[in-house]
């Protein structure tokens, strides 16, 4: 149960499912959506909507009547902090929707609760497919950035190696985590970059593991993508999510912090 209105005006029963069948009229929600922009009259709502003003009037009770909208003192009519609030969700739901191929194939289990609550912040992402164009994608990527480069990944690949050394030297900050079986071989090679390269910032490479990796994340100062794997576990390394934009990287990073605290130093 949603919450009860108990008020003599109503005294009805809100329900979660009253809630979103309310929100699935589409002119509703398209008048909730430009009342969040600026409060409108009635007559500028109805021509807004090219609805008729009994329409209009029908739509505007249904919205009202669910504490969605408000009508205040001049007559106009405005969202309530409950509208905006209730707005503030659809976003997520609209990339998960908008997305449904790739999450019906996909588990989302290794992401934790608070960040699929933010999956709004992934809207503005796009989808690359193909194994070797994600690889592409990243090495460009690594290419480019020049303050840090944060990435969880289910294996190493020994090409990439000389890359993240070259870049360390220009003084890039590179974290990883990576599985608990790359330990032996990981401490191995950066210790050998460190001992042969006098140029080597001592704190430039960082590398934790974990006894599995649930998903690939990498963040950097240009931008941030992740893997999800398939319902049976693998990891899909044919399609990367990918996203430049403030709030996609936040989600990115936040995501990768969230599997750094958990996971454990090499020590070289």
């Amino acid at each position: 149960m949603l919450r009860t209105c108990d008020r003599d005006r109503k005294g009805c029963t809100m329900t979660l499912s009253k809630l979103l069948f309310e929100l699935s009229g589409s002119t509703r929600l398209e008048i909730l959506l430009a009342l969040e922009i600026a409060p409108m009259t009635f007559t500028k709502i109805a021509d807004r909507m090219d609805i008729t003003s009994s329409e209009a009037s029908r739509q505007i009770e249904r919205l009202t009547g669910i504490d969605l909208i408000e009508k205040r003192s001049d007559g106009s009519y405005a969202i309530t902090p409950l509208g905006r609030l209730m707005l503030s969700f659809l976003p997520g739901i609209d990339f998960v929707y908008e997305n449904s191929n790739y999450f019906l194939t996909h588990d989302t289990a290794p992401i934790p609760h608070e960040l699929v609550m933010r999956f709004g912040d992934l809207s503005g992402a796009r989808f690359i497919s193909g194994t070797i164009e994600a690889i592409n994608f990243m090495q460009e990527r690594m290419w480019s950035v020049e303050r840090y480069h944060c990435g969880m990944a289910d294996g190493l690949i020994d090409s990439i190696v000389p890359m993240v050394v070259e870049r360390a030297r220009s003084g890039v900050i590179f974290r990883a985590i990576l599985p608990e079986t790359h330990r032996a071989k990981v401490a191995a090679i950066v210790d050998d970059y460190r001992t042969l390269d006098a140029d080597m910032p001592p704190h430039a490479i960082e590398i934790r593991t974990l006894p599995a990796i649930p998903i690939c994340v990498a963040v950097t100062d240009r931008g941030g993508g992740f893997k999800l794997p398939f319902t049976d576990g693998s990891m899909d390394h044919s399609t990367i999510v990918v996203g430049s934009d403030p709030g996609f990287c936040r989600w990115c990073r936040d995501l990768f912090v969230h599997y750094w605290e958990r996971a454990e130093p090499i020590r070289t």
